[in-house]
């Protein structure tokens, strides 16, 4: 853990220069515009407006969790997510959030970036699914808002972000008044035996805090063989420093066990569940996939001589057990066991020269390990990413961020004679310089009828190595021998405007051009065979000649009168591939097209919220996998026909600032109200109308 004894020196180094005093002092700037200053990722917006919890501008769009009640209590943050229609939920079950099930923009989770408090969430990945990011295991309880940056426009982050950016925050420590604990409880029941249960308590003794968490969650499932069982406990020291700074360190330990659905046909058919066709799985097989996940986290963040510094490191391990009989009647079940670790930091100084100049310099890393190369730990990838950033208020009217980021990236290719002539394991190694850009200009000085207008257009360079088991090593090929990185162009136009009140509209058009497109062509390989000599595996993945990704995004969202808001998101979008090559055919033309999303909130009493949401997707055609036995893998595409969704509930304070509690919410909710029959992304019947209430108490 020598990297974690590196960062421990530069911080406390960092303390050391920094004298007492407050942060005015030692800043020239009040503590209030110090803390603006600390998230800046795009023109700073004097006026509110939007839907209620969520703050859009052109760069970034800001959820805050705690202004924005969910219908229901959420499992995960897919729950929240799945609100927006650049949002593709893509789960085998609405219950249970999975692995890697959403994309954003069109894209996968190998090309847009989840990260929580600025540093990217990822592993090596592979292994049945993509298994880049568990969704159960993000600590939703203690998150205070989503941050979604459209596009690939920041050198903030992995350069993988091609679709866009989810940062997720923690709650932020702070100095209390008095020494007796803040907390909450929570609860919720509803339909196929799902229940939650979580319990905080975050307390502070000067400018110490502690914070304890824990969550269980679980559910029978509405799909034959699809109970899961989740347990997560969360632990978090913190101390406020001087300066408006603070120092965390933070532990998570999750217990998930997961059964994986089957087939439910006439041959063996139970009616208590829906008809599945197209599973992996028999019921005889007795499928289940558990994983245990432990994390260690530092944060750090502070105003200093030099500009306010931001670091932050983690250490993680994920184990992964995929279990099941390869036949009916077989004795002992097969498993498919993998642990992957993970080690990263970041360090970051945003330097303000004054009003008009904010300048952004920093260094991340990423070294990530699985068992994948004779079954021990073994380093796969080794990320190393810097990057500059300014930000000019180059005329009051007009805000230029300039970045560049370089990135170099080494992967470990498992090759075991598969190529002859190859070694065992094979060394890629690839660098990039990665410009970035976005402008915003503010139209309220071009005339009066555009006041609260404004246009902004991003162009950014598109770099992606194969990172990620999937591209070097699918199916246990070494496919990544063959591959290169990803590049490109990406544009996105974006109009904002204020209408009227705090109603917001914004729409943006976004066309990505990307060359060495890496995808799956299994299907039409020609050297897959022992008779293919060195050039065995090279067409297994291919990168394709050219994609172009065309897009369209529209939000409206804010208060039609003093009770009841809105909101409405719509995203059009359509792949093209430029070559002639078959597999981009069946990799990029079978995704939805149009997604709608849309809200109500009404409060007709000051305790009563009547709460709506709806969601529409177009057709689509899409292809699953799953490795059944060692070696062997079965394939299905599926057809889903258009749907439309609605959800309702209601939430009821039934008691504010008693001597017990400070407030206890009662809600009850119905999903999925008209009972539409339709299939989710992974070919298995939706879940039909459930019902649930949940209890939310805060001390």
């Amino acid at each position: 853990m020598r990297w974690i004894s590196m960062v421990l020196r530069a911080t406390a180094f960092s303390l050391m220069m920094i004298p007492a005093g407050s942060a005015a002092a030692q800043t020239g700037r009040p503590a209030d515009e110090n803390a603006a200053v600390q998230q800046l990722e795009d023109l700073v917006v004097e006026e509110k407006s939007g839907a209620p919890g969520i703050a859009q501008t052109p760069a970034r769009t800001v959820i805050a969790l705690e202004s924005r009640p969910a219908i229901a209590i959420p499992n995960s943050m897919v729950d929240v997510l799945k609100k927006f229609a650049v949002i593709d939920f893509r789960g085998e079950s609405e219950i249970d959030p999975g692995v890697d099930s959403i994309y954003m923009r069109g894209f996968d989770a190998t090309r847009f970036v989840t990260a929580l408090d600025g540093l990217t969430v990822q592993k090596t990945g592979g292994r049945k699914s993509s298994n880049i990011v568990d969704y159960a295991l993000l600590p939703a309880f203690l998150i205070d808002s989503v941050e979604v940056l459209p596009g690939p426009h920041s050198v903030l982050y992995d350069s993988k972000s091609i679709g866009g950016v989810l940062n997720f925050r923690t709650v932020r420590p702070s100095t209390r008044v008095g020494l007796a604990p803040e907390g909450k409880l929570a609860a919720s029941y509803g339909s196929y035996g799902t229940e939650t249960q979580e319990a905080i308590v975050q307390g502070a003794f000067q400018g110490f805090t502690c914070d304890l968490a824990y969550k269980h969650s679980a559910s029978d499932g509405y799909l034959r063989h699809n109970a899961n069982n989740m347990d997560t406990v969360f632990g978090r020291l913190g101390l406020v420093l001087p300066a408006n700074g603070f120092v965390t360190l933070s532990a998570s330990y999750s217990d998930v066990d997961r059964e994986a659905p089957v087939t439910n046909t006439e041959d063996d058919y139970d009616p208590d569940f829906p008809e599945v066709e197209t599973a992996a799985f028999t019921p005889a097989q007795n499928p289940t996939w558990d994983s245990r996940s432990c994390s260690l986290r530092l944060n750090y963040e502070q105003d200093s001589p030099i500009g306010r510094l931001c670091l932050g490191a983690y250490s993680g391990n994920d184990n992964r057990d995929r279990s099941y009989h390869a036949k009916a009647g077989d004795a002992d079940p097969t498993h498919m066991d993998t642990d992957w670790w993970q080690q990263g930091g970041k360090v970051q100084d945003e330097i303000k020269w004054s009003n008009d100049h904010l300048t952004t310099v920093g260094f991340d890393l990423a070294r990530l390990y699985d068992d994948g190369i004779d079954d021990a730990k073994h380093e796969r990838i080794l990320k190393k990413g810097c990057f500059l950033q300014h930000q000019w208020q180059l005329l009051p009217s007009v805000d230029v961020r300039l970045g560049l980021r370089h990135e170099d990236v080494r992967i470990q290719v498992t090759n075991n004679g598969a190529i002859p002539g190859r070694a065992d394991v094979i060394e890629r190694r690839w660098d990039e310089l990665i410009p970035k850009s976005f402008v915003t200009w503010k139209l309220d000085d071009v005339a009066a009828w555009l006041r609260d207008t404004s246009i902004s257009a991003g162009i950014s360079k598109i770099w992606r190595a194969p990172d990620y088991h999937g591209d070097y090593n699918p199916q246990g090929r070494p496919a990544g021998a063959w591959l290169e990185p990803e590049h490109g162009v990406g544009y996105d136009l974006v109009f904002n405007r204020r209408l009227r009140g705090d109603i917001d509209f914004q729409a943006g058009c976004g066309f990505y051009r990307i060359k060495d497109y890496i995808a799956s062509n299994r299907a039409y390989a020609d050297y897959s065979g022992p008779g293919a000599g060195d050039l065995r595996y090279s067409d297994y993945k291919i990168n394709l000649e050219e994609v172009h990704r065309h897009g369209v995004d529209i939000g409206l969202g804010g208060h039609l009168t003093d009770n009841l808001s809105f909101y409405i998101t719509y995203a059009w979008q359509k792949f093209f591939n430029q070559g002639d090559e078959p597999a981009g055919e069946t990799a990029l033309h079978k995704r939805a097209e149009h997604r709608v999303t849309g809200g109500l909130s009404y409060q007709p009493f000051e305790r009563t919220t009547l709460m709506l949401d709806y969601y529409f997707q177009s057709g689509e055609v899409t292809e699953t996998g799953e490795e059944i036995s060692e070696g062997e893998w079965y394939f299905m595409e599926v057809e889903n026909a258009p749907f439309n969704v609605f959800d309702i509930g209601v939430r009821q304070a039934l008691f504010k600032n008693t001597r017990l509690a400070r407030t206890v919410y009662l809600k009850a909710y119905i999903k999925n109200l008209f009972d539409e029959d339709y299939s989710n992304a992974s070919g298995y019947p939706a879940a039909d109308r459930t019902y649930g209430a949940a209890l939310d108490v805060r001390f």
